[in-house]
């Protein structure tokens, strides 16, 4: 009993899945699928899905960021190697160029200016500096000269003779004063204004005397000291002038250091690198074919905006075909080895079976809907004579024994 269950059971299963496959859902049109021609001289083989692709092929981008500005082919286009395929808009690049270059020349005058030295005139002025200084030197120690002098006669008090002066000094004004007085008692007073102004001489010309007799005051040899400090450092002031106008004068005829030429061929060098870093991306701002190809497609429109991310054209090289396949396994892929000979079957194509070899075999897997599949990339030496076109759908079979 328990037998007849199980073929029961067996037989409603695979009469479930014939019915699956041999009819299709409600409200679908029927297919009937055509197997593809199989070549039975292989032996033993691994089969795959695959696409038909160039020989060669790339998808370009401008190392810059700029917008579109004009796209000069279109699709389909047979391109040579170098040729130009679309273009940036220029101005901001431009102008960064013109930057760098300013900038390269200021860097090469100073570099020239550095070697060459100090002009004629530059030693002219620094040596009229020195002379200056120099006389500004000499008339603060004059100053400082007559300041010490001023003090040292001050300490010193009056000498014999200047006592002796000034007592014939307040003699000759009482002399005066004496014939004025003669000279009015005769005259009945007419001049007493003459005696009254003699008067006066004498008292100060014996002030004079009491003065000088009397010695220099506290507050004067106080005044005299700050003004031979003051001269004195003056006179540093200026002998500090002296030698800096000096040791410029030593510079400007030295000429530049080791150390700044350094130093200026450094920043010409930098500016040598920033001019053409700014033409690189000048450059940068055209792109072009990096060999000869077909233009596969044009992936960015004139006015978008391009980045380096961004790719614009697909290239192909498309005198020589290859075939790569979709979802090779992980089970299958350790079978595959480079040489080994392939039948190749494309849906567009039926009834053609076009041959060729394993050229390699990708090392690491990528994923497709879950699983790890290996790309292979077979080579046909056929190009687009034979009616194979750029991704054509195609199935594979592998020969992996000798």
């Amino acid at each position: 009993m328990q037998r007849l269950l199980l073929v029961a059971l067996i037989v409603a299963i695979c009469l479930g899945l014939f019915g699956c496959r041999a009819f299709p859902a409600p409200g679908s049109p029927a297919v009937t699928p055509s197997p593809a021609p199989v070549d039975k001289g292989l032996g033993e083989v691994v089969s795959a899905k695959a696409v038909v692709v160039p020989y060669k092929e790339a998808r370009l981008g401008f190392k810059v960021v700029g917008r579109l500005q004009k796209v000069l082919v279109s699709e389909g286009q047979v391109v040579t190697a170098g040729q130009e395929l679309a273009r940036l808009e220029t101005r901001d690049l431009e102008q960064a160029v013109r930057q760098a270059e300013a900038g390269l020349k200021s860097a090469q005058a100073q570099l020239a200016k550095a070697k060459a030295g100090a002009r004629p005139e530059e030693v002219a002025l620094a040596e009229a500096a020195v002379a200056i200084a120099q006389g500004d030197l000499a008339a603060a120690q004059a100053t400082l000269s007559s300041a010490q002098a001023n003090l040292d006669k001050l300490l010193a008090g009056p000498t014999a003779q200047d006592t002796q002066i000034a007592e014939k000094q307040v003699e000759l004004a009482k002399n005066e004063l004496w014939g004025l007085q003669k000279q009015r008692d005769v005259s009945w007073g007419v001049l007493d204004g003459q005696v009254g102004a003699a008067w006066s001489r004498v008292e100060i010309a014996q002030l004079q005397l009491d003065k000088l007799r009397a010695g220099a005051r506290a507050e004067d040899v106080a005044m005299a000291r700050a003004q031979v400090a003051q001269a004195q450092a003056g006179v540093q002031t200026a002998e500090a002038q002296v030698k800096q106008a000096q040791a410029q004068l030593a510079l400007v005829k030295a000429g530049s250091r080791a150390e700044d030429i350094a130093v200026a061929e450094a920043a010409v060098a930098q500016a040598e690198a920033t001019l053409a870093a700014a033409r690189d991306s000048l450059e940068d701002a055209v792109l072009r074919a990096p060999f000869a190809s077909s233009v596969g497609a044009i992936l960015l429109n004139e006015g978008e905006l391009a980045s380096p991310q961004v790719p614009v054209l697909r290239l192909g090289d498309l005198t020589r075909l290859s075939v790569q396949t979709e979802d090779l396994s992980e089970v299958d892929v350790s079978r595959v080895k480079a040489g080994q000979e392939v039948s190749i079957t494309v849906d567009a194509l039926e009834g053609k079976i076009f041959h060729g070899k394993v050229a390699r075999v990708a090392p690491v897997a990528t994923d497709r809907r879950g699983d790890k599949v290996y790309t292979v990339t077979m080579d046909l030496d056929l190009g687009p004579e034979t009616g194979l076109r750029w991704g054509m759908s195609a199935f594979v079979q592998i020969k992996t024994s000798q």
